[in-house]
């Protein structure tokens, strides 16, 4: 068998714009925080809460509490929900990325999870949106699980072993993702990657990356795409 875990925000889901701009708003005015850094992959945890946790040591001396977690998420999502009715373009699935999902899940020897440092509550939001259904993934692990996405995509493998009662050996998982991030990541944690090529990911020359979703399939050992 093998475990193959993807990220959401730009490898499942057209949405990166959108989520940049309603989460540093959602900062803005939950927090009252101002002039911080935009560009997200400046922080030790490129993760929605590990984004917030660093902002919060640096400016206030501490992490942020549970109630201000959820104060932030419930805004973040009601940005995003305001800004997809003015344009619902702006959350899109990635071209074919639903179609190799649910492909993947009818497959004997695959099992599928979901790892993404973004909150449960809008990635799902995202993910309707976009109009993939993720029923058929075995498990999946969020930003409210851990700060650092090394440690959120363990929870989902160590859901994934629970589900199937054994421990995956790790030349027997990939992760598929779209940033930088997630490729240090899988090599910190020894677990195999597949990129989503783009800009993020253009000064990795050495690394599988995908251009098309139907060349997912000879990556991970399937060479029968369906129709």
């Amino acid at each position: 068998m093998k475990y193959i875990i993807f990220d959401i925000d730009g490898t499942l889901t057209d949405t990166t714009e959108i989520d940049d701009h309603c989460y540093t708003r959602a900062i803005e005015e939950t927090f009252g925080f101002r002039d911080f850094e935009t560009n997200y992959g400046y922080y030790q945890n490129t993760t929605d809460s590990g984004i917030i946790d660093q902002l919060f040591r640096e400016r206030k001396g501490r992490t942020f509490t549970a109630e201000e977690r959820d104060r932030f998420i419930a805004h973040f999502c009601h940005l995003l929900q305001r800004a997809y009715e003015a344009r619902p373009d702006s959350i899109r699935e990635i071209k074919k990325a639903g179609r190799v999902l649910q492909f993947l899940c009818r497959q004997p020897h695959v099992s599928v999870g979901l790892a993404t440092g973004g909150w449960r509550e809008s990635a799902l939001f995202k993910l309707r949106c976009a109009g993939i259904n993720i029923e058929g993934c075995m498990a999946a692990a969020f930003a409210q699980d851990a700060l650092a996405r090394q440690d959120i995509i363990g929870h989902t493998i160590r859901r994934m072993n629970e589900q199937h009662g054994q421990e995956m050996p790790l030349a027997n998982i990939t992760y598929v993702g779209d940033g930088n991030w997630d490729y240090l990541a899988t090599q910190q944690m020894g677990i195999q990657f597949i990129g989503i090529a783009n800009k993020k990911l253009a000064h990795l020359e050495h690394i599988v990356k995908i251009t098309d979703y139907d060349e997912l399939y000879q990556h991970i050992g399937l060479y029968a795409a369906p129709l």
